[in-house]
C-alpha cells in the first residue's frame, strides 16, 4: 500500500485494484443527494422551482428522496460468488463506511460497507492488515473532507 497521497496516484497494482478516487466520487455523490433540498432551500434561484416556494419544493424533493431510494438498488458479488443487493437507502447509510473502502486487500463485502457479524459479511474471507488499516484510519479525514490532498 502506498503512503500518503500516493494512494490516489500510483503506477502499481494498487493503481489497478484499488479504489480511493471511486469511493471519494461516491461520498461526493451521496452528499449531493443528502444535501439537494438543503441546497433548494439556501439558493432557490439556482433551481426551476415552477412557482413554488423553497419550502414546498423542499417537501416535494425530500418526499421524492426518500421513496426513490428505497426502490432502487445495486447489486455486487460477494467472495463466495453469491449476488448481495443493497437499496440505495443502505448505500447512503454506509457514508462513513466507505471513508475506509478502497483497500483491495479488504473483501469486496466491506469495500460496500458491510458491517461484522452480519449476514452480508459472513462471507469475507480477507482484510486488510493492521498496519495499512493504521495508515488509511490517518488518510481518512481526507474523504470526511472531501479534500483530495496536494500533490
Amino acid at each position: 500500500m502506498p503512503s500518503g497521497v500516493a494512494i490516489f496516484q500510483t503506477l502499481c497494482p494498487w493503481e489497478d485494484y484499488s479504489t480511493p478516487s471511486r469511493d471519494m466520487r461516491l461520498i461526493v455523490a451521496i452528499n449531493v443527494l443528502n444535501d439537494l433540498s438543503k441546497k433548494n432551500m439556501h439558493h432557490p434561484e439556482l433551481f426551476v422551482l415552477n412557482g413554488l416556494n423553497p419550502e414546498a419544493a423542499k417537501s416535494i424533493i425530500e418526499q421524492y428522496h426518500n421513496k426513490r431510494i428505497h426502490e432502487r438498488s445495486i447489486r455486487y458479488t460477494r467472495t463466495d460468488g453469491s449476488p448481495w443487493e443493497l437499496s440505495i437507502a443502505e448505500v447512503l447509510i454506509r457514508r462513513s463506511n466507505y471513508e475506509m473502502a478502497y483497500n483491495p486487500n479488504d473483501c469486496i463485502e466491506i469495500r460496500w460497507g458491510a458491517e461484522p457479524d452480519t449476514e452480508e459479511y459472513s462471507t469475507c474471507r480477507r482484510q486488510a492488515p493492521a498496519e495499512q488499516c493504521a495508515k488509511m484510519e490517518q488518510y481518512r479525514v481526507w474523504f470526511r473532507e472531501l479534500r483530495r490532498p496536494a500533490q
